[in-house]
């Protein structure tokens, strides 16, 4: 009995000592690889997307920025800052209360300064600066186009703010704002109706 008892032991010592064999070493290092692959693109994918993170947030930063800014001009832009021939519409010159969204979107995107002759024609040596110009926003990775649209019926500017997205499967977003001349709450019936 012994001798069997001992014969038994000899041969489970035998058997732990072998190790794995090659088909288990192999499935590990297939699970492992697997694991791994996975891992790494995860850790691809989350880089990729932090940086895609932070160029949105510089996107974002700049328009409301902008958005500031141009609130800001639309409030100095008082009745009493326009000019008085852009005011009376001398020598046939559209009234700035007649057209006061057309105004205000042509002060914008002439960043503040006006012909003092005809305000519709691109200033020049004779120029009014109504408000202090700023930048259309942009970033060094992203270019931001801007834009100043205006419709007299509803008296609104529109500013419209377009960006090609930074993750590359969005493709083009934009932003707008909406405002209303604050001069125009000054203008007179008389200078509102006549040219």
């Amino acid at each position: 009995m012994k001798l069997l008892k001992s014969h038994f032991q000899t041969r489970q010592n035998q058997k732990g000592s072998k190790g794995f064999t090659l088909i288990e070493t192999l499935i590990a290092g297939v699970l492992l690889t697997l694991v791994m692959t996975a891992v790494g693109r995860m850790s691809v994918s989350a880089i990729a997307g932090s940086s895609n993170l932070a160029e949105r947030r510089k996107v974002e930063e700049s328009i409301e920025n902008h958005i500031q800014l141009v609130q800001q001009a639309d409030s100095l832009l008082t009745y009493d800052r326009i000019p008085l021939a852009h005011r009376d519409g001398d020598n046939g010159l559209t009234r700035a209360c007649r057209k006061p969204a057309e105004y205000l979107a042509t002060a914008l995107a002439q960043q503040g300064a006006m012909n003092n002759g005809n305000w519709r024609s691109n200033p020049g040596a004779n120029s009014t600066q109504l408000f202090t110009a700023f930048d259309n926003p942009g970033t060094r990775e992203t270019d931001i186009q801007t834009s100043y649209e205006f419709d007299e019926d509803s008296a609104i500017v529109t500013v419209k703010y377009t960006f090609e997205a930074p993750e590359s499967n969005i493709g083009t977003e934009s932003r707008s704002l909406e405002l209303s001349p604050n001069f125009q709450s000054y203008c007179t019936p008389y200078e509102a109706l006549n040219s």
